[in-house]
């Protein structure tokens, strides 16, 4: 009878022991705040404007000699040598089909073939380029419809003086002309070197210098000399961003940092729990910022304004 006594008085205690620890557990675990983290890792973070390019090339309009119809030999984008055959404009006299008659147009320089004119082709003459004048320069262009460039097709008939088609050099000179609006970049002078990155080519960076600038309330112009535009397409307007700093750091969300005491910082994930490091900042640029004062092991607590320094956290995400 004793000995079940001993029996059972053990089997009690011992399921108040388990209880109990059933019980701490549990306290723990419901005091610790899920949380979601994000690895800090170095990376660069561009600060660029985005907008359009007006490409300015050695371009050459060949003119009708006289009225007649058009009848191409060349294709759009083919290469020709200086003096290449590029068509006849054929022309007649009167009724009779035995009065036509065939004069040859050749090309005046080497490059690529355009049908494509929208009136530029009068400035983009290198002999020119070292004085142009970046103000007159826009006004001429906001006179010219870009967008609706005149194009000779086969057979056309043109007059007397009038654009057949143009030769475009895109080996050599070669300038960009760029209107942006709103607040100036200051990193941006006269004589400083650019970097461009062009949507059709993303993977290429042009390396440029600014070669005139005008600033106006609101808007501003450049025209920049590029270095190593290569074989760029034959288009006239090409979309891209000119690059104007880098920042090398930690990047993250902004809303991991916040500041406390005067001093910039975040809560990192450490052993269960949430503590603070303060941060330099170095940028802050469309949603990021770029952090010092953090290393590649440091896991940071994304929504900071949930935490304080020692409370107990764990982990929502394991990436």
């Amino acid at each position: 009878m004793a000995r079940k006594r001993r029996y059972r008085s053990r089997k009690f205690f011992s399921l108040i022991i388990v209880l109990g620890l059933l019980y701490f557990i549990i306290k723990i675990v419901s005091s610790c705040l899920p949380v979601e983290v994000v690895q800090a890792q170095v990376a660069e973070l561009e600060d660029f404007l985005e907008g359009e390019f007006i490409v300015l090339r050695p371009e050459q309009k060949v003119a009708a000699p006289c009225s007649g119809y058009f009848l191409q030999v060349k294709q759009e984008g083919e290469r020709v040598a200086k003096g290449a055959l590029l068509g006849y404009l054929e022309t007649t006299a009167g009724s009779s089909l035995e009065k036509t008659t065939s004069r040859t147009l050749n090309a005046p320089m080497a490059g690529l073939v355009s049908y494509n004119l929208d009136g530029l082709e009068q400035v983009c003459l290198p002999e020119i380029w070292p004085y142009l004048e970046i103000g007159s320069l826009g006004v001429f262009m906001e006179k010219l419809p870009l967008d609706e460039g005149i194009s000779t097709e086969e057979g056309a008939r043109v007059s007397a003086g009038e654009g057949v088609c143009k030769i475009i050099n895109n080996l050599e000179e070669c300038y960009f002309y760029w209107q942006g609006e709103g607040a100036f970049p200051e990193k941006i002078k006269k004589g400083g070197s650019l970097r461009i990155r062009l949507k059709e080519q993303p993977q290429v960076i042009l390396k440029g210098i600014v070669k005139e600038l005008t600033r106006d309330v609101g808007k501003y112009c450049l025209l920049i000399e590029i270095l190593n535009a290569g074989n760029l397409s034959l288009q006239r307007c090409m979309l891209g961003e000119i690059i104007v700093e880098n920042f090398k750091g930690v990047i993250l969300p902004e809303k991991v940092i916040v500041e406390k005491e005067g001093q910039w910082g975040v809560y990192l994930f450490k052993k269960g729990r949430a503590h603070w490091q303060a941060v330099e900042k170095i940028a802050h640029l469309r949603g990021q910022v770029v952090l010092d004062n953090l290393t590649e092991k440091d896991w940071v607590i994304v929504d900071p304004q949930l935490v304080v320094e020692g409370k107990r956290v764990t982990r929502l995400n394991k990436k």
